[in-house]
């Protein structure tokens, strides 16, 4: 017991010793800071705080994820030439993601998706060689106000064993475009129109720019996964293969040009996918269909379009070269106006056709990441028939109303893209080009003529006018920044 009372009499002594010492240590640390070493730290932490995102709760994860992509477009229609600075590559735009997930089991877990992106301003696919706001040109296009929208915003559930479910504004299953085992789709997408699609054609025997756009004569980059408010299914992994299903509502607007107007319809698809490697040869395959049916009562043209499309790739590993493409086709359904005599432009079926195919190299030469080369021709048959198939028809009783279709249009393109990948800053510089050529195109009007009292307008006779268009070069060069 007197060896118990000296130790615990020791011990107090010596906590008591080193206690002074720890002090006197921490009034010389005090006074070599100035006696401010708390409010430095405080002041510190508040400055982490201010500059780190605070998540909801502890259970569901936040990421936050994006890129910004600008480019510099360079075009020639034949008569006119001209630069573009700094705009948004609309092949992918510049955007931001809000990601995150939560495990609810061992096979079950949720999670959610919000996507904001450009929306207009300087777009690639918006600029135009019409100089006026009036008619859709550089002032309207390129100098106006960005803004952002609501690119994707759902919440989704999976099962290891079931699959997933997403639920909300999403990108619908359907046509596959090009799998991009090249990697060369920042500048070269299978959707042509997203870069100089604003720009106008030049009509080879006046020199005059027409009112058709290169968007009109290609598929317009809307017609591949249609954004809607809807629900999909995505089936788990099995042997490379996935199966996806979806069904929502969706504005004629997101399926791009050839719908023209903003009520709402049904729309529903479905698609395969597959991926493997054998014998050091990476494939990747595709096949999809998707159906858009307008479900506006009030209007006497009701829109259907339905569409198939399909696309493989294939890459050597050992040696980068590569080859891929894709293949589409669209049926836009007959739309009769009511007042327009019959026949007239809208009276049958607008079918529509579309293909691209790439080759090209895949190498990292300089150390920084794989340089991509790619030399590419793709053919798009009868898009301006399906871009105006369902224009707006006469009105009775408005005698400036007019009908103008465009039947046939045969587009080609050739080109080269270069894309050179800088791994350590997660970035893409790249350069492209194509060449578009554009035969066969019968531009169509009928003009209302002076309404009779009371009664409707009188309609003019269906004019058609074959027309020849000069080529249209397009150059983009720019870079895609990821974080």
């Amino acid at each position: 017991m007197t060896n118990g009372g000296l130790m615990k009499s020791t011990s107090l002594v010596a906590l008591a010793a080193t206690s002074g010492l720890l002090l006197s240590m921490g009034s010389a640390l005090a006074a070599d800071l100035g006696g401010n070493c708390c409010a430095d730290l405080e002041e510190r932490v508040a400055e982490l705080e201010a500059t780190t995102v605070k998540k909801g709760n502890r259970k569901v994860s936040l990421t936050i994820s994006g890129q910004v992509n600008r480019a510099s477009m360079y075009y020639n229609d034949g008569g006119r030439s001209n630069l573009y600075w700094g705009i948004d590559n609309t092949n992918t735009s510049s955007r931001f993601n809000l990601t995150g997930s939560a495990k609810i089991s061992s096979e079950y877990s949720a999670g959610y998706n919000l996507t904001i992106d450009v929306a207009n301003g300087a777009r690639s696919f918006a600029v135009s060689n019409k100089g006026t706001a009036a008619l859709g040109g550089e002032d309207a296009n390129n100098n106006g106000d960005h803004a952002l929208r609501l690119r994707d915003a759902n919440w989704w559930i999976q099962s290891e064993r079931l699959g997933k479910v997403t639920v909300g504004r999403l990108s619908g299953s359907g046509p596959i475009p090009t799998i991009d085992l090249g990697g060369v789709s920042v500048v070269a997408s299978s959707a042509p129109a997203l870069i100089g699609g604003g720009l106008f054609l030049r009509d080879s025997v006046t020199g005059k720019l027409s009112g058709l756009t290169m968007a009109n004569v290609t598929d317009y980059g809307g017609n591949q996964g249609i954004r809607q408010e809807g629900v999909k299914w995505t089936s788990p992994t099995w042997q490379g293969f996935v199966v996806s299903a979806s069904t929502g509502e969706a504005t004629k607007r997101e399926i791009g040009n050839n719908v023209d107007g903003a009520f709402n319809g049904n729309v529903y698809g479905v698609d395969l996918k597959y991926a493997n490697e054998f014998n050091g040869v990476r494939l990747a395959y595709g096949i999809g269909y998707e159906q858009f049916t307008d479900n506006d009562s009030s209007s006497p043209l009701h829109a259907r379009v339905s569409q198939w499309g399909t696309a493989l790739s294939l890459l050597h590993v050992a040696t980068g070269l590569f080859v891929q493409g894709d293949y589409q086709n669209t049926r836009h359904a007959a739309l009769v106006s009511p007042v327009a005599p019959a026949p007239n432009f809208f009276a049958t079926d607008v079918e529509a056709k579309r293909w691209m195919i790439q080759a090209g190299l895949q190498r990292n030469w300089f150390g920084i990441g794989n340089t991509n080369l790619a030399v590419e021709y793709g053919k798009h048959d009868n898009w301006a028939g399906a871009a105006f198939n369902n224009s707006a028809s006469l009105t009775p009783g408005n005698a400036a109303a007019a009908v103008v279709g465009v039947s046939g249009g045969n587009n080609a393109f050739f080109g080269l893209a270069a894309v050179q990948n800088i791994d350590a800053a997660a970035m893409e510089l790249y350069l492209g080009w194509r060449r578009y050529s554009t035969s066969d195109a019968v531009i169509s009007s009928q003009l209302a003529g002076a309404p009779s009292v009371p009664g409707p307008a009188t309609i003019g006779a269906l004019v058609n006018t074959p027309t020849s268009f000069k080529d249209l070069d397009v150059v983009t060069a720019g870079a895609r920044i990821k974080f």
